[in-house]
């Protein structure tokens, strides 16, 4: 049934012209896409209700770290049908069926409802609404008693500190003769997100090998931003001195094993999507240098490098050898 949906998704999000990366199959995010410059990391389930705050927490991170947008794609919510054109939210995570990420990516259709407590509802442009009232010379009074609500409720409206249920928004509309509710803005890349998101969290990473691998690198200088639950134990941001720009590193670490070169071919196709470089630090001995675009990179290698140009050149020139 989630194979089903992934597969439904990748084709979606092709067809609207993404560059979609190989699943992930991590308990964070399934992919990541990127169309021009937008780049969105989307959890697949069937049951948006699936998800707990851990798991957002880690999809709302990594998304921070790479500048993409997080969603969540999935088709019911508990025992019922996520209607179509609607936005619901799950610990911050704005979440949509397949049907809305078609309308929205391909036909360039933004939905205009989202779920919360109580119902379904929409924003008006308050704005509007005011100059409609007073070009038809209608008191606060007069709307509200049309609706059926509050003067206060009204002013609210008007002072756009409120969102509204759908039957008042048509009324509304059909009261004044005018559109007033507004598109959702819902998929953001730079939202105010509280310290456990942005801060480094070294502390919090899985194993005491990463905690250890980790604070290497930040011993060398670079700017470590630890994940979890990711396929990427953290993202690491350096100086590239040929191109004089900040690179974005997607960082694996473990030993090597049958299921470290998946995951390198994981972070391969990541960083091809994500526009970042990947490495994984291995522990033990390293049988290659390089896995598609992921840079192996010993552990005791790793303790000889001084400073984060150094790194970064390691990496550019395994990269073009």
């Amino acid at each position: 049934m989630k194979n089903d949906l992934v597969a439904l998704v990748i084709g979606l999000l092709n067809d609207a012209g993404f560059i979609v990366s190989s699943r992930c199959k991590a308990r964070s995010f399934d992919l990541a896409a990127r169309r021009s410059d937008f780049t969105l990391l989307a959890k697949i389930l069937y049951n948006i209700d699936g998800i707990n705050e851990e798991i957002a927490r880690g999809i709302k991170r990594a998304a921070f770290c790479l500048l993409a947008s997080p969603i969540i794609v999935g088709e019911r919510k508990g025992s019922f049908l996520l209607e179509d054109d609607v936005v619901y939210h799950r610990y911050g995570i704005p979440a949509i069926n397949s049907h809305t990420l078609y309308e929205y990516f391909n036909e360039d259709v933004s939905p205009c409802v989202y779920s919360a407590t109580g119902g379904l509802y929409v924003t008006i442009n308050g704005e509007k609404l005011k100059v409609a009232r007073k070009e038809k010379e209608l008191s606060l009074g007069d709307v509200a008693s049309e609706l059926g609500v509050s003067r206060r409720s009204v002013s609210k409206y008007e002072e756009g500190t409120v969102s509204t249920t759908i039957d008042i928004a048509l009324k509304l509309e059909e009261f004044l003769d005018i559109t007033l509710i507004e598109p959702l803005e819902f998929l953001k890349s730079e939202a105010d997100e509280p310290p456990e998101i942005t801060e480094s969290g070294i502390e919090d990473a899985a194993s005491s090998l990463e905690r250890y691998i980790l604070s290497i690198l930040e011993e060398i200088g670079l700017e470590i931003f630890a994940t979890s639950h990711a396929p990427f134990s953290a993202v690491s941001l350096s100086q590239s001195k040929r191109r004089d720009e900040s690179v974005r590193i997607l960082m694996g670490i473990s030993s090597y094993t049958e299921q470290m070169v998946k995951r390198a071919k994981i972070l391969s196709s990541l960083s091809h999507v994500t526009k970042t470089q990947s490495v994984f630090v291995v522990s033990g001995s390293v049988k290659r240098i390089q896995i598609e675009d992921t840079v192996l990179v010993a552990k005791e290698e790793l303790k000889k490098i001084k400073d984060p140009e150094e790194f970064t050149c390691v990496i550019e020139e395994r990269l073009e050898g």
